[in-house]
């Protein structure tokens, strides 16, 4: 049952609202508290066991810095699903903000040690469903408030690249794991940016779907309006047969805009796979995603201007989109994550007003374990916290529902831009990965892991699909192109993907360096 109110209490929130109440009044609704709390006691629901390790689950240790040189695992672990599915043969790391249940998550977070969440997330249950195998929990940037990816209490994941540099963020874990010969993909989140910023900077796929065509329930997330999940992998065959497995409605899901259309993917990366050029394909380059506005670096420009007059010498139209509304979301995407975040963490990660299933072991543990270890957090963190519960308390909320305008305007804004032109294009991040900086000052840290995400951030606010590619380089890093579809045709994205993979090649090369023996390849225990 619920703990009552004392009068002590409720004048706090009295306090806090204006409502002025007397001594008498606030013991009369003391007293009524205990009537209508009572009503509410069967809602004090204890989450469901843990489904039997010993047969099923295994959560194994920490890698040793030898087996996880760029720090892309927080732990081995061994869910084995289905025997037979589309899936089955496959090694998936999964970021450590979706609950694998009988397996410890931390979002990257000291708050959150001791944590084991008891269910899985929809997308969890879908890879087993379909055959997957989980292996590896994979480093994140903490609560996924940056892109930068070196915010975890793990330490930073490093580039493949470059080992002095970032894999970016939050799901740098999930784009770095994939250089491990016994992580075959990848599942990662994306709220501003963070499936699509780690696949530029580490050299692979990465695919933000449209706004609920995965399910993101279960999942711990910043706002439910902006939460995406979806795959990376080194291959667009790869990124398409996940996608198949994890994506479709379901009754536990409450925040669909439209019903999802579910496409058959894998035959979309067929039919790339099958062309001789790109003939046919009207490509849309977004101006402003080359701007200054967006803080483009001029060698991530001169890249992805050179993997643009490819795709045209490869038959694809392109044509100069101006899109002015790209630049507007800087604003707005911070008025909700920073409120959005605040409402979440004040309902137990939970966030509320929507339909669906709402996991209760996390409600439980979270806001005892802020009290304990808060001062631990990350300067990103604690500034989502600060900012957002002072917009919340001083404006009321008008900074969110400004932002909510703006994304609107955005939306269609990306519509009309989709109705001439198949695809949009531009550099998935402005800039080139992160420089490892143990010294760096919390505040600089902060700052430079949200500037990379000025051009991704604006399609979770629309909820537009959107793909980095591995087409393009500078002096041996990865330069990430981002291709952007109209809602629900992740299967045009797929074909142009694969044909771009079978036409021109990914850049870079693979990085030289011999890759550790990865996962343990039985049960880890």
């Amino acid at each position: 049952m619920y703990q009552r109110p004392s009068p002590a209490d409720l004048a706090a929130i009295s306090d806090r609202f204006g409502l002025r109440l007397s001594d008498a009044e606030l013991d009369a609704y003391a007293g009524m508290a205990d009537v209508m709390l009572g009503v509410l006691d069967p809602t004090d629901i204890d989450p469901p066991p843990a489904p039997d390790a010993a047969t099923r689950r295994s959560a194994g240790p920490r890698p040793t810095p030898e087996q996880d040189p760029l720090n892309a695992v927080v732990r081995w672990c061994d869910v084995t699903g289905a025997a037979d599915g589309p899936l089955t043969g496959m090694n998936l790391a999964i970021k450590d903000s979706l609950p694998v249940a009988g397996v410890p998550m931390t979002a990257a977070s000291r708050v959150l040690r001791g944590y084991t969440p008891s269910e899985d997330a929809i997308v969890t249950e879908r890879l087993l469903q379909a055959g997957a195998r989980i292996v590896a929990i994979a480093n994140m940037d903490e609560f996924a408030l940056s892109g930068g990816g070196d915010t975890s209490c793990y330490g930073p994941t490093r580039n493949p690249y470059d080992h002095d540099r970032t894999a970016a963020g939050s799901s740098g874990g999930s784009g770095a794991a994939l250089y491990y010969p016994g992580v075959d993909a990848a599942i990662g989140t994306d709220q501003g940016g963070s499936i699509r910023a780690p696949a530029a900077w580490c050299g692979v796929f990465g695919l933000k779907p449209t706004f609920g065509l995965v399910p993101y329930t279960g999942g711990l997330g910043l706002d439910a309006t902006i939460d995406h999940a979806g795959p990376l992998a080194r291959d667009v065959a790869t990124v398409a047969a996940v996608l198949a497995a994890i994506a479709g409605p379901d009754p536990r899901e409450g925040r669909y805009r439209r019903e999802p259309r579910v496409a058959d993917y894998p035959d979309a990366v067929v039919r790339g796979r099958a062309a001789t050029s790109l003939a046919g394909t009207r490509v849309g380059v977004v101006r402003q995603g080359f701007g200054a506005e967006v803080g483009a670096e001029p060698e991530v420009v001169a890249a992805v201007k050179e993997a643009v007059e490819r795709l045209r010498a490869a038959g694809a139209e392109i044509v100069d989109v101006d899109l002015p509304e790209h630049a507007l979301p800087g604003a707005g995407g911070f008025a909700v994550t920073f409120e959005g975040f605040c409402a979440a963490v004040e309902s137990g990660g939970n966030g509320s007003q929507r339909e669906g299933r709402y996991p209760t072991g996390l409600a439980r543990f979270l806001g005892a374990a802020l009290q304990r270890y808060g001062g631990e957090l990350s300067a990103c963190v604690k500034a989502h916290l600060l900012f957002g519960t002072y917009l919340r308390e001083r404006y009321n909320g008008v900074a969110y529902a400004g932002a909510t305008h703006l994304r609107g305007v955005q939306r269609a804004a990306y519509d009309r831009a989709l109705e001439d032109v198949d695809l949009l294009v531009m550099p998935t991040t402005p800039n080139l990965p992160h420089e490892v900086a143990p010294d760096l000052d919390p505040v600089s840290r902060a700052l430079r892991g949200w500037a990379n995400l000025t051009n991704t951030s604006p399609l979770n606010a629309t909820g537009h699909p959107a793909m980095s590619l591995p087409l393009a380089e500078h002096a041996g890093l990865p330069v990430g192109v981002m291709a952007v579809a109209p809602y629900f045709a992740e299967d045009r994205l797929l074909e142009f993907a694969a044909a771009c993979e079978r036409l021109l090649g990914r850049r870079p090369d693979a990085p030289a360096y011999g890759p550790p023996a990865g996962p343990p390849a039985v049960s880890p225990g």
